[in-house]
């Protein structure tokens, strides 16, 4: 190495001597002769430090040849400049005629920018709507959809049946009821504990994609909860029983599950709107969501006791007075009005139902 290095030093080879200097020093460490290792390593640094002053003295050269190229691009810059002055004093007139043309084509630009930045608006606007009222993983409509147009469907109803009761329209509008199902699928929850994440993210997706293709205008689906979705139709099959609309989800169910090997088990929370058949209005959105969380949990239960898909019908008597349910927890007054017998309960099951402590918390949520 001593011989490398002597050589680099004939040759003027600043690298080479560095890493000859450096492999000195490293070897003279490994022989513990830490006098010569330190003098190697002080060669080493007076060299790097040489060539540092070397590319900085370099650099230094470059910036000052570069300084000069400005200078000079600046000095003829000034000079186009000052024949540019010249040409427009001696051409006044072609450049007001320019700059009126530049003008009129400014302005139509900014037309033609106002125009696409208008239109590109409008689309954003369209995919945040959408990307807002969208569920993020079925790609159905989400709660914030619901309770954007929930309120506004039930006044419609609402108005349609008042005008029928005041003799202004002579046949009842049946096909402005409306009946919901709120349904929980639990293979929703279970996939994504026993599969993993991704699994239960494209699972919910496909299901979502499902329900968007077998439900059809005017029937809605809305997706209310992680495992819980409502279901939305007028009520043009009044006189059919609640267990014909349960029966119609549930094979939708069984369908999406045979083909994905899953369970299909279903519960389903079923009520009409109006509620009460002599207060249209004596229930709102939010009250009638009670009601039908009530109605599923119910069904919930049943499954639990039974081991099967379960829905439960709650619906109001004819004769059922608004003042009964006039108070801030409907779900009190719901199941005060099912003890004296103002709300009728249709169910799948035998089970016994306890409504007193739904409106308590409920502490075995699966």
């Amino acid at each position: 190495m001593q011989a490398g290095l002597i050589a680099a030093t004939r040759i003027n080879n600043h690298d080479l001597q560095l890493e000859s200097e450096l492999q000195l020093s490293r070897a003279f460490e490994q022989k513990k002769d830490y006098y010569n290792a330190l003098l190697s390593q002080r060669r080493y640094e007076q060299l790097f430090s040489t060539k540092q002053q070397a590319q900085v003295k370099s650099n230094v050269d470059v910036f000052k040849q570069q300084q000069r190229m400005l200078e000079r691009s600046l000095h003829l810059e000034e000079l186009e400049r000052q024949q540019f002055e010249s040409e427009k004093a001696l051409y006044k007139q072609k450049n007001i005629t320019i700059f009126l043309f530049s003008v009129l084509t400014a302005v139509g630009l900014l037309l033609w920018r106002r125009n696409r930045t208008y239109k590109q608006l409008q689309k954003r606007l369209t995919r945040l709507r959408t990307d807002f009222y969208t569920h993020p993983r079925s790609g159905l409509k989400n709660l914030r959809m619901l309770t954007a147009k929930l309120p506004n469907s039930l006044q419609q109803s609402s108005a349609n049946f008042e005008q029928w009761h005041l003799g202004e329209i002579i046949n009842e509008p049946l096909s402005d009821r409306l009946r919901f199902a709120l349904f929980e699928v639990p293979f929703l929850k279970h996939i994504y504990l026993k599969h993993g994440y991704q699994q239960g993210l494209n699972m919910e997706r496909l299901f979502g994609e499902y329900l968007n293709q077998q439900i059809c205008e005017p029937a809605r689906v809305y997706h209310f909860s992680d495992a819980m979705f409502l279901y939305i139709e007028p009520n043009s099959r009044l006189d059919s029983a609640p267990e014909q609309l349960a029966h119609s989800l549930q094979q939708l169910i069984d369908q999406f599950a045979e083909t994905h090997q899953l369970d299909n088990r279903v519960r389903i929370g079923m009520a009409e709107y109006p509620f009460l058949p002599r207060a249209y209005t004596a229930i709102n959105d939010q009250e009638l969501l009670d009601i039908l969380l009530m109605a599923t949990n119910a069904a919930r239960e049943a499954s639990k006791h039974d081991n099967g898909s379960q829905w439960v019908h709650l619906s109001a008597i004819d004769a059922a007075p608004a003042a009964s349910f006039a108070c801030d927890n409907i779900r009190r007054a719901c199941s005060q009005g099912i003890d004296n017998g103002l709300i009728k309960v249709q169910s799948s099951s035998v089970f016994e139902f306890t409504w007193h402590a739904d409106h308590v918390s409920d502490k075995n949520i699966s």
